[in-house]
């Protein structure tokens, strides 16, 4: 969730970008909270929850393909530059999601709660070609993150080898192309394959969340990444026109879906392989209003600088290891309106609090130690 950077080149917009889509997150889990309160309010928060995932799936896209496509046009590209950018990435994403994996493990344990197959989590395969399991479940976006950045690294060391003497930039377009072909090939395969209605439910857990008919999402980000290197004064230029476009096209998605009322049941096509994809193009064509937007204000900047470093800690924690908790010892079915929001403001506390304290005195000592091994030449 914190772009893989050093800290002075950090861009203001990216960060609220970032800070923008765990709002959102953190917004449709609160419906929780007020489930029976059902309401065209509530309908659009849920949609907005839904779009914040998709724009961290493009931004992490847009932010390590940018580090990818920067090594492989490189003269110097191979198996130690690979290796070097694995390395980071592992040290960056993967202190604070073992840690939370195991307490979330123990916590299981604790209350007594069955946990099948859990060695899948520790190498994100959870959700990978089927369909998500129960524990821990916001970490199924995490495996549609992480996976990629694996898999194009190796892609390119390959395709550099095969490819020689074509020009790298065409050649990397040309690969992230056809992966991002074959996610959407895979959304097709799906509806072929289930032809019967399916509930919203089943569509979940079994397409939306599931890495192989996903990937696309954060490819769409690492495309728009190479849009921006070779057609930078376009992205510069028209970066308001692209956002107003983004905002037109989730709107009309918001529209379809909630109030023209496009049904999973009569329209499946469109939910199994059009939807997905025309969110994360929405999401994406803020890219260029964001990237640009490279500084702000102190008052603005404090806050979206704090909530943008913890936004990760937050994603892991917010659910399973607070709201969830919380529900389970003290229940809302019963609760007034009032006392509601009172345990929304708890929850939301709750959920900042412990975010600081992992990302200060955890993730962050962790961050420093890996700049020096990037410094002294050991990353």
């Amino acid at each position: 969730m914190i772009p893989d950077l050093p800290q002075q080149q950090k861009i203001f917009g990216l960060d609220a970008m970032r800070v923008l889509a765990i709002l959102l997150v953190l917004s449709a889990h609160c419906l929780w909270i007020f489930e029976g309160h059902k309401s065209l309010f509530t309908k659009i928060v849920s949609f907005s929850g839904f779009m914040g995932v998709e724009i961290f799936f493009v931004l992490s896209g847009y932010l390590i393909g940018g580090s990818l496509y920067r090594i492989f046009t490189d003269s110097g590209f191979d198996y130690q530059k690979v290796r070097r950018f694995l390395k980071r990435r592992s040290l960056r994403i993967m202190p604070s999601y073992l840690l939370i994996l195991c307490v979330n493990l123990v916590v299981a344990f604790l209350i007594g709660l069955s946990v099948d197959e859990p060695w899948k989590y520790f190498l994100f395969l959870q959700n990978f070609a089927h369909p998500m399991l129960p524990f821990f479940p916001e970490s199924w976006s995490m495996s549609i993150k992480e996976i990629p950045y694996f898999i194009i690294p190796f892609g390119l060391l390959v395709v550099a080898a095969v490819f020689r003497g074509i020009d790298r930039g065409k050649l990397f377009f040309i690969f992230i192309f056809m992966l991002y072909l074959s996610a959407i090939g895979n959304k097709i395969w799906f509806h072929v394959e289930h032809s019967d209605t399916m509930s919203m439910h089943d569509w979940n857990i079994s397409l939306r969340s599931v890495f192989v008919f996903r990937y696309d999402a954060v490819l769409t980000g690492v495309l728009f990444f190479w849009l921006r290197s070779r057609f930078r004064n376009i992205w510069a230029n028209y970066k308001w026109h692209f956002a107003i476009l983004g905002i037109l096209l989730f709107g009309s998605m918001a529209f379809i879906t909630g109030v023209a009322k496009l049904s999973l049941a009569n329209y499946p096509f469109f939910w199994n392989v059009c939807l997905l994809p025309l969110l994360s193009l929405a999401s994406a064509m803020s890219l260029p209003f964001f990237s640009e937007w490279t500084s702000a204000s102190v008052i603005l900047d404090k806050p979206v600088t704090f909530l943008g470093n913890i936004s990760y800690s937050i994603y892991l924690i917010h659910y399973s290891l607070v709201l969830w908790l919380m529900k389970q010892f003290f229940p809302t079915a019963n609760l007034s309106v009032p006392m509601l929001f009172g345990y929304m403001i708890i929850y939301l506390s709750i959920t900042i609090g412990l975010s600081w304290l992992l990302y200060s005195y955890y993730e962050k000592p962790i961050l420093k130690w890996r700049m020096r091994l990037t410094k002294y030449g050991q990353g």
